[in-house]
């Protein structure tokens, strides 16, 4: 499923949704308004669609692997436009030359998802909701266009864009490299748990939506050594795994595990 502007002025209105917080999100730098000398105007309306719906027909179960998900877009789709996370997760698939999938990434509240495709001008990986997510869709001609009337909206994409590289190097940084798939595991859970915690305010609990498979694709190890990771975690009091919330225990043994 790809979104489309027949869906731009809908609203999710289910009030048990918790959004990011505008303040909190990558996007704001492009979705407010534009000052020039004592006067203030807004063109958002012109190249920005807020809080699209995008849900897959069946939400996943945290740590299982029976999803049905939902595409936000499909790898070598010609871009279109730039999303940022509201709720819930997404994931990022690349498909190989020899068919295999590979997990390149999660998007979480208040990060981007497809900015990267802005040089060559389609997507990179598929963006696929886990759960019951929506997006602000961003418009590239038509932001393009706003820009050329409003050159400081030019600096902000700017700034978006090199904030969000730098954040992306901080995550692949703190991630890999590391001894051992323990150490691997450890680093992952402080990465999310700290990620997600501009929207939840807690940085020891995520909701999560993932999948034991897609989490051991992601890291680079079998599923099984995830498996038998994550029962050792827990033996040691070191995590709790409660239906769809996880929880750091020891967040000074997680941190010093993720750094041996």
């Amino acid at each position: 499923m790809s979104l489309s502007h027949k869906s731009e002025n809908k609203t999710v209105t289910h009030t048990s949704t918790h959004y990011v917080d505008c303040d909190n999100c990558s996007m704001q730098s492009v979705c407010k308004p534009i000052n020039s000398g004592e006067q203030s105007f807004d063109l958002t309306s012109n190249y920005l669609t807020r809080r699209v719906p995008v849900n897959p027909v069946t939400s996943s179960s945290t740590l299982k692997d029976n999803e049905t998900d939902a595409k936000l877009f499909a790898q070598a789709m010609p871009l279109t436009a730039i999303y940022a996370v509201c709720s819930g997760t997404f994931k990022l698939c690349h498909q190989n030359e020899d068919g295999s999938e590979k997990v390149v990434g999660f998007r979480f509240p208040g990060e981007l998802i497809g900015e990267d495709a802005l040089f060559l001008e389609k997507y990179n990986y598929s963006a696929i909701a886990l759960g019951d997510n929506s997006v602000c869709e961003v418009f590239v001609k038509q932001l393009s266009a706003c820009g050329s009337l409003a050159p400081e909206m030019q600096l902000n994409l700017i700034q978006l864009l090199t904030k969000q590289s730098y954040q992306q190097q901080r995550n692949t940084q703190a991630l890999f490299g590391k001894k051992s798939a323990e150490c691997l595991l450890a680093a992952f859970l402080l990465n999310i748990c700290s990620r997600n915690a501009k929207h939840s305010g807690c940085e020891t609990e995520i909701e999560l939506t993932i999948s034991r498979q897609d989490i051991a694709n992601y890291l680079g190890i079998r599923r099984e050594t995830l498996s038998r990771l994550l029962s050792r975690f827990q033996q040691k009091a070191l995590i709790n795994i409660d239906g769809k919330k996880l929880t750091i225990l020891s967040l000074k043994d997680i941190s010093a595990l993720s750094n041996s």
